[in-house]
């Protein structure tokens, strides 16, 4: 006759109670109703005999293990026991810890992303209704870009040519912002001293160029000096985003 011993195994309390008691718990001791066969198996049910796991593997029965290696199974319950408490008391602050820690890491997120999406809405509300750059503003830039490629050249030529068209530039730059006059010079001389920051660097440029365009003048241009003074236009069209 099959018993219920020989599948205890697949009894999922059986091995439950092996794994707790290992840690220093105690499991009952409980009799199957076998009526040819006396077998016991492990409940967690409190009635009936306790019995630890060390008791369990040597063999022993109920109570306090009494066998040949009553020292060493004693020792080793009472170790486990003490282990087991420990790391269940550590394993509840990890939990409260880890518990609290993600409140907060949740929070945190929450709280970032709807500020990403306040600042969000706030530059759509500044800049989304900006025009898009005119063609103009990008053909100046051209402009200025193969003016300055002529100043690095190693043509002479191309650095005169240069300056010269800069302070036309200039003079442009001038009339869009309502200084009146026919030419550059006239418009330089009808800006208030100090209207803008750049002026000085613009008198400067413009004082050069008028040095390399006059014919009786001994004025010796260098690629180096060509250069800082298409630097010094540079600077007064930057200041009103011209370039």
């Amino acid at each position: 006759m099959v018993t219920y011993e020989y599948f205890k195994f697949l009894n999922l309390q059986y091995w439950y109670c092996i794994v707790y008691s290992i840690f220093g718990g105690r499991c009952t001791v409980v009799d199957t109703p076998s009526a040819t066969v006396p077998t016991t198996t492990l409940s967690a049910n409190p009635p009936g005999q306790s019995i630890g796991f060390w008791e369990w593997l040597f063999g022993g029965g109920g109570g306090a293990y009494t066998g040949p290696f009553a020292v060493f199974v004693n020792a080793f319950s009472g170790l486990f026991s003490f282990f087991g408490s420990l790391i269940a008391i550590l394993w509840g602050i990890f939990s409260i810890l880890s518990y609290s820690l993600s409140g907060l890491l949740v929070l945190l997120i929450t709280g970032s992303a709807l500020g990403l999406l306040l600042i969000r809405y706030s530059e759509l509300s500044t800049y989304g209704n900006l025009p898009p750059e005119s063609k103009t503003a990008l053909s100046e830039r051209s402009r200025w870009q193969i003016l300055l490629d002529g100043a690095m050249a190693p043509d002479p030529k191309r650095w005169r040519e240069s300056i010269l068209e800069a302070d036309v530039m200039l003079g442009e730059v001038l009339l869009k912002l309502g200084y009146p006059g026919a030419t550059t010079h006239e418009r330089l001389r009808s800006v208030p001293e100090g209207a803008f920051v750049t002026l000085p660097n613009a008198w400067e440029a413009h004082r050069i160029r008028n040095f390399i365009s006059a014919r009786s003048s001994d004025y010796i241009l260098t690629q180096r000096e060509a250069f800082r003074v298409m630097k010094l236009y540079e600077q007064v069209f930057e200041e009103f985003d011209y370039v």
